[in-house]
């Protein structure tokens, strides 16, 4: 295989026929649109595909079957996985009459950009066009050979009782993991039912990719009871990211096959990667599984953004931000404000021991002397605050959990580019040492319950940070 993947099946034999004989002339026509004249599939996306669409050859009592009635690839992220979905969406539609194809993926927005992707194509193509009678943003690609092509949700319950021809799965990791079965079961034997799935690595809590993994390593082992699932895995040697550039790329080259045959700019993806997390460079480029809590931040990078002691604090109109802890034995607020170089400030204002509401409410109150344009506090634990607050007239941030998700990378980028300038107070350097993140979905968010001591303080000045660069003109909720 060109670009060839760290793992996976062997066919069975060198010159294997496949489906995609068929298939590949078709993309080369219909993937060049007005938009896109220049298409061309990477050498690794053809031998893929013909690896995956592999058929029994002559003379075998399956001559001219599918091979694989499950088949999962692996890749780092950004590598074109999408339109080898989308491939595998109008194969699926044009392969025979009647054909009931269903994508799937965490989200039912993630499960469209493939089925949008693929009826775009169909448009951009009188010849594919004269094929299909309907083509709609919500009800699925209607084929006028009865064949149509529908989004589902990720439950069980959307999928049992239909009669499944192929199944186009996105995001494994993520998935759920009975789905997978219940996809296998609805293809019910047909002849050349198959589920296909495309993915990233995952973390301990993707229980069907796990599972999936340990059953593609037999088949790549050419298990014979395994001779019908297929495994194609692209990944690092190990789950680290090497200091070197030179090893950090070679690392990166045996994980995305769109990188290794040059089509990705090597030093654009060094940049990149080397202002990500570890956690997420592993995962997502180097596509080896991680812990789902890792460490929110190097303190070394933080250290490295202290301030000069000829330092002056910029004159703008400060953010504030005040986070408890859960059983209401401390208090922080911190400030934040961005200069016109566009870098972010910060600093602790006070700490509380055992603060009551209208403590925390006086403080805010004395604070309205510097004309701050936000007070920031959480919706879930201090909605009573945000209330009273309100009431004064002050104005009012509510920081909910989908901000908490944008902040913890937003802080983690700008504290590595040392666009972040604080004081150094020693009660945040404290917490942020053990202040630790948890995956969810494809992101992650800073966690309180599983850092090892209460993070008061660098939820405080997370949340005055990224609401004084993100949110300049302050909002009053309604409650």
């Amino acid at each position: 295989m060109t670009c060839t993947a760290t793992s996976f099946t062997p066919p069975l034999s060198e010159d294997f026929p496949s489906d995609a004989d068929w298939l590949l002339p078709i993309v080369d026509l219909a993937w060049k649109t007005p938009d896109n004249p220049s298409f061309e599939l990477d050498p690794w996306q053809r031998d893929l595909i013909r690896r995956m669409l592999e058929v029994y050859p002559e003379g075998h009592e399956r001559a001219g079957e599918l091979r694989f009635r499950q088949c999962v690839v692996s890749m780092g992220r950004q590598n074109g996985k999408s339109v080898i979905l989308s491939i595998m969406g109008i194969w699926a539609l044009l392969r025979a009459p009647g054909q009931l194809v269903i994508g799937l993926a965490s989200s039912a927005d993630q499960a469209r950009i493939i089925y949008d992707r693929t009826m775009y194509v169909i448009r951009s193509n009188p010849s594919l066009a004269d094929l299909f009678t309907k083509l709609t943003d919500t009800r699925g690609i209607r084929a006028k050979d009865g064949g149509k092509y529908e989004i589902k949700a990720a439950k069980s319950a959307a999928i049992q009782g239909l009669a499944v021809a192929t199944a186009i799965c996105d995001e494994l990791h993520l998935m759920p993991a009975a789905l997978w079965s219940d996809m296998v079961n609805g293809t019910g034997g047909r002849k050349n039912g198959m589920v296909f799935g495309i993915t990233t690595a995952g973390d301990e809590s993707s229980i069907l990719l796990k599972d999936l993994y340990e059953t593609g390593a037999k088949s790549v082992a050419s298990d014979p009871a395994l001779e019908r699932f297929g495994f194609f895995e692209w990944s690092a040697p190990e789950a680290r990211v090497p200091e070197s550039d030179e090893e950090l790329l070679e690392y990166l080259k045996a994980a995305n096959p769109a990188l290794a045959c040059g089509r990705i700019d090597s030093e654009n993806v060094l940049s990149d990667v080397r202002a990500m997390p570890s956690a997420d460079v592993i995962r997502y480029r180097l596509n080896k599984f991680v812990s789902s809590s890792n460490a929110f931040l190097p303190l070394d990078s933080w250290i490295a953004c202290t301030r000069p002691a000829d330092y002056v604090w910029p004159d703008s109109r400060p953010t504030f931000s005040i986070d408890r802890t859960p059983d209401w034995g401390y208090a922080t607020i911190a400030v934040a404000v961005k200069d016109d170089q566009g870098r972010t400030h910060t600093e602790i204002v006070a700490s509380i021991v055992k603060p009551t509401l209208q403590q925390l409410v006086d403080i805010a109150g004395k604070l309205s002397r510097h004309s701050p344009q936000a007070y920031v506090v959480d919706g879930y634990a201090m909605r009573d605050l945000a209330n009273e607050l309100k009431r004064r007239g002050l104005p009012v941030i509510v920081f909910t959990h989908a901000d908490v998700i944008n902040a913890s990378s937003w802080v983690y980028a700008r504290v590595i580019q040392k666009k972040i300038v604080h004081r150094g107070d020693p009660l945040l350097a404290m917490q942020l040492a053990r202040t630790v993140r948890k995956n969810v979905g494809d992101s992650y968010r800073i966690s309180r319950k599983d850092s090892s001591v209460e993070i008061d303080a660098v939820m405080a000045t997370v949340s005055a940070m990224y609401a004084s660069e993100t949110r300049p003109e302050a909002v009053t909720q309604v409650f």
